[in-house]
């Protein structure tokens, strides 16, 4: 091989994804309102949403939502690591840069190391299709700037942030708000995860990738009790596309699978006739 290094292909896998997103606080936010440094930050809440493709090309999903709280880290990091089982694609929004950071260090401070599926999303390169992290792929690894989630899905008509920004997080927690931090980090992984179907759909050149999912989804938020709270994701301009285009996709992938299947019969017989 030569010196140059070889352009990135962008082949993250789509069948097994699991977008996720944290909220953290601090002991003592910054005088000047600045960001503060990763080691200040401690997860109070986590959300992961797993979202797997079966063979007849329907999906099923799985929402979990997480809480951090002061003598249950173990439990917490246990429960985030088995929300990245093995084969799975991480998916995240700036996730290389501040979600999996803080979540390696922080079970590096409760000396938790027994974490295969957490240090497999951490440890991956920038390259490594273990995880896509979204705003790093949006802003073309450095090429232009860097823009936030609310910004992309403004652009892509997708509901988030509505009513908390994370900045609120850290006075929704001193106030016992538990419950508007559980909703909030659900509402970013659901946006997190609209938008890398968008991106999927994209880089394949396969609108399937994009209306097949999400309107599974659309159905399944509608149709699962419990979540009412992420019912407008259903109804967004994004579901409403997908739902309309998805029975039409789905019959002619169905339609195209059935005549690579005579082709592949047609061809056996053949072969056998030959022999």
């Amino acid at each position: 091989m030569g010196i140059w290094q070889q352009r990135p292909r962008d082949d993250h896998p789509t069948d097994s994804v699991v977008a996720y997103d944290i909220e953290t606080i601090v002991d003592t936010e910054p005088a000047d309102g600045s960001f503060p440094p990763i080691p200040q930050h401690k997860p109070v809440a986590a959300a992961f949403l797993r979202a797997t493709r079966d063979k007849d090309r329907s999906h099923t999903f799985k929402l979990d939502i997480l809480v951090c709280r002061e003598g249950s880290e173990g439990e917490f990091y246990r429960k985030v690591d088995a929300c990245l089982e093995p084969g799975v694609v991480g998916i995240g929004w700036n996730s290389r840069g501040f979600d999996n950071p803080v979540l390696r260090l922080q079970a590096m401070r409760h000396r938790i190391f027994d974490l295969e599926g957490l240090a497999r999303q951490t440890q991956c390169g920038r390259y490594d299709t273990t995880h896509c992290d979204l705003a790093d792929q949006f802003a073309g690894y450095g090429s232009s700037r860097t823009q936030s989630l609310a910004a992309i899905c403004e652009v892509i008509e997708i509901p988030v942030k509505t009513s908390v920004h994370g900045s609120d997080v850290g006075a929704l927690w001193r106030d016992g708000d538990v419950q508007a931090i559980k909703r909030y980090v659900a509402e970013d992984v659901i946006a997190t995860w609209i938008v890398w179907l968008h991106w999927a759909a994209w880089k394949n050149a396969d609108p399937a990738e994009l209306a097949l999912p999400l309107s599974d989804f659309a159905t399944w938020l509608e149709t699962t009790p419990g979540l009412e709270p992420y019912r407008a994701f259903a109804d967004c301009a994004p579901a409403r596309w997908a739902r309309e285009h998805a029975p039409a996709i789905r019959a002619g992938k169905g339609l195209a699978a059935a005549e690579r299947r005579l082709t592949r019969e047609r061809d056996e017989r053949a072969f056998s006739a030959s022999g």
